[in-house]
């Protein structure tokens, strides 16, 4: 009966895989009229990697004009599907590229630590445009311009940025441009001033049509004041948005609206090589965040309107929906379909685990049936028991920001980290104090209570210095060339050391009220034989493995992955793999600890799975309304600046919410905390290696 019901539920995951995969794949495709391929190409620094869109009657034969687009910081080519999928629609050729570093792409030399920034965004643009010009299907005019525009988000905007400029440097040279028009989002053409003086970066416009999508509510761009969770307004408030609408005192400028402005001379080494040109610009202004650019309407409408009016007069003859309404928009059912299939992915390990562990050696992963540790009854019991959920809910959200900023601000986190280690030494020494004077006490205790509370103290002492170590040595876990994966050094960072608080808890919990009240190891899920142990960990390694290569068949097959949102289950090459395992000792200690009290703590409630849910992410899920809340009221989020991490909990809180889930339902099919807890560390820690930056070739200096 068991197995048959596991049968229905892994057919019904599959099922959502298949057809949520199908499904986007149409529409990824306009329905099999643009032919979607993955490409990789090699240039001067490194390789490469894209989607490429070929509407059908384009090529060789019939070359159109090519929109190349690439993806911000952390982000992979999938963010701008958005853009690949209806300008593709509309008869353009779109090569959307990752960015070195990103995804699949990798640059190839060397890179000192803390230069890295000088790299991959300055040169991943102007390289895929560069080898898109020089393919046989993009357009050109007669004098070898090339007919090629150019979007990025975030970094990728700066990246478009360099690209024109770059692009107009060769110009100087070969007598010819490659890129047409382009417009970045969510990107500030200031920041690219440590490349070049911004006046040069202007005037290298020229008479391209440029534009610019800005958000009010930017975590990071657009405002006189530099970076920050701030109100913006990047054409009344901004200096350099201004400058960009050939503004004047007497000037009004408007969102949406195109304006000639001159570019002013080209300048090198104080010589004029160009004269001034005067090119349309435009400025999109949205009510949107950083990351709601990938996700929206709005944007998506602007970005079209802005291509259309750009390329109008070089459209092919066959490019029949070009000037379809910008209305008209079919990304957001692809993205509905990667949905699916991603429900469906998740779907697909609790049944697979409970099939798998029938028979053979993995039948040792499901140890014997254990009552649950029993709730309290007596009111001060009670009121302990629920402060230690609180204390689970609220604790992460409290550290989010100290823990996870070691990277971007070490001046600024060095005293809150300070202040927490000291905190961690008084505790230390009270529970070492408690742990002496209890080993006094128990030679005098039959009921062995006093017993008890020395082994917890002198346990708790042990954890505690750990930490305390670890906190002192905080740099260490920065990026270096061992942990060469920035946002992975962030939530390992503070995986860890939560982990090893939520295991002071546990500790606690267990030998001063659990323990004496009767409850043993075996009620907590830990009394298992070695081989039960091993066990679970094949099972849980076999079951990752299973879901990957469904995710590689399809993507393979189908040209899609699993995501919604910044929230993505991708593919990976082999660095990807080595790297995981660098940070899995650390997510490991996380998702045990969590394993470990969830099912401690919530397996004798009523709504256990709902209390899990909240004791997990609640407290995050609180931060994240308040940071957003302000900033949307006020004008100023509270932690204004603390964008990236903010940004980051779009896919930290899907990631813990799952893992609570996984963890209560595999232990109702094991008995114990170790399968969920090598399932939960090696799935998100790969996807977390997977859907971030990955600087393979970073070198200490």
């Amino acid at each position: 009966m068991e197995s048959r019901k596991a049968l229905k539920s892994l057919a019904i995951a599959l099922v959502l895989i298949i057809l949520g995969s199908i499904f986007a794949s149409v529409i990824n495709s306009d329905f099999n009229s643009v032919k979607v391929s993955q490409l990789s190409f090699d240039t001067e620094r490194g390789t490469l990697a894209a989607n490429l869109y070929m509407p059908k009657g384009a090529g060789p034969n019939n070359p159109r004009p090519v929109i190349v687009l690439t993806h911000g910081y952390l982000n992979s080519k999938e963010m701008q599907d958005a853009t690949a999928v209806e300008m593709s629609r509309r008869g353009f050729i779109v090569l959307v590229v990752d960015q070195y570093d990103h995804g699949l792409s990798r640059w190839s030399a060397d890179i000192p630590n803390g230069t890295e920034l000088g790299t991959f965004w300055v040169f991943s643009m102007s390289d895929a445009v560069t080898y898109a010009y020089n393919q046989p299907y993009t357009l050109k005019d007669k004098d070898g311009n090339g007919y090629i525009g150019c979007s990025g988000h975030s970094m990728g905007g700066l990246s478009t940025v360099m690209a024109v400029f770059f692009d107009e440097m060769q110009s100087l040279q070969s007598g010819h441009r490659m890129i047409y028009a382009a417009i970045p989002e969510s990107a500030d053409f200031t920041f690219t001033n440590n490349v070049a003086p911004l006046e040069t970066i202007l005037a290298s416009y020229g008479n391209r049509t440029m534009g610019i999508v800005s958000g009010h509510y930017d975590e990071f761009f657009f405002g006189n004041k530099g970076e920050g969770m701030f109100y913006k307004d990047f054409i009344n408030n901004s200096e350099s948005g201004a400058v960009f609408l050939g503004k004047n005192n007497d000037a009004e400028r408007k969102s949406g609206e195109f304006y000639d402005v001159p570019s002013g001379d080209l300048v090198l080494d104080g010589k004029t090589v160009r004269e001034s040109q005067a090119g349309k610009h435009i400025v999109y202004l949205v009510n949107e965040t950083h990351a709601q650019n990938h996700f929206s309407v709005t944007v998506e409408s602007h970005i079209i309107d802005f291509f259309q009016t750009a390329f109008k007069g070089v459209y092919t003859p066959d490019m029949t929906l070009v000037n379809m309404v910008s209305a008209n928009q079919a990304w957001w059912l692809k993205e509905a379909g990667n949905f699916v299939a991603l429900i469906g992915f998740f779907l697909f390990f609790v049944p697979f685990i409970s099939l798998i562990t029938k028979n053979g050696f993995l039948k040792n992963a499901v140890t014997e049936e254990v009552s649950a540790v029993p709730l309290p009854k007596k009111k001060l019991d009670k009121v302990i028991y629920w402060s230690v959920v609180m204390v689970y809910t609220i604790l992460p959200a409290s550290l989010f920001v100290t823990l996870t900023n070691i990277d971007e601000m070490f001046v600024q986190v060095a005293g809150s980290i300070k202040l927490l280690r000291t905190i961690m030494i008084i505790f230390a020494v009270i529970m070492l104090l408690i742990g002496i004077i209890s080993k006094l006490k128990a030679s005098k205790d039959s009921s062995g209570r006093f017993a008890s509370y020395a082994m917890g103290a002198f346990i708790t002492t042990a954890i505690s210095v750990i930490d305390i170590l670890i906190l002192f040595k905080f740099k260490a876990f920065a990026q270096s060339a061992y942990f060469n994966s920035t946002t992975s050094n962030w939530y390992a960072f503070f995986s860890l050391n939560l982990g090893l608080l939520f295991a002071i808890i546990v500790v606690m919990m267990y030998y001063f009220i659990n323990k004496p009240s009767g409850a043993g190891l075996a009620e907590y899920g830990l009394k298992v034989k070695p081989v039960s142990i091993f066990a679970a960990f094949l099972t849980a390694a076999i079951t990752v493995i299973a879901g990957y290569i469904i995710l590689f068949i399809i993507n393979n097959v189908l040209n899609v992955d699993f995501r919604i949102w910044t929230f993505a289950v991708k593919t990976f090459k082999s660095e990807h793999f080595i790297t995981m395992l660098k940070y899995l000792p650390m997510f490991f200690v996380f998702y045990l600890v969590i394993s470990i009290s969830i099912n401690a703590t919530t397996r004798a409630l009523k709504h256990g799975n709902l209390v899990a849910i909240l004791s997990t992410t609640g407290g995050l899920v609180l931060w994240f309304v308040y940071q957003y809340g302000t900033f949307f009221i006020t004008g100023k989020a509270h932690w204004s600046n603390s964008g990236m991490i903010s940004i980051g909990l779009l896919g930290l809180i899907p990631s813990l919410l799952i893992a609570a889930i996984f963890t209560r339902k595999i232990f109702e099919k094991t008995h114990n905390v170790w399968t969920a807890a090598f399932l939960n560390s090696m799935l998100f820690t790969m996807i977390q290696v997977a859907n971030t930056i990955l600087l393979w070739n970073l070198v200490n200096p």
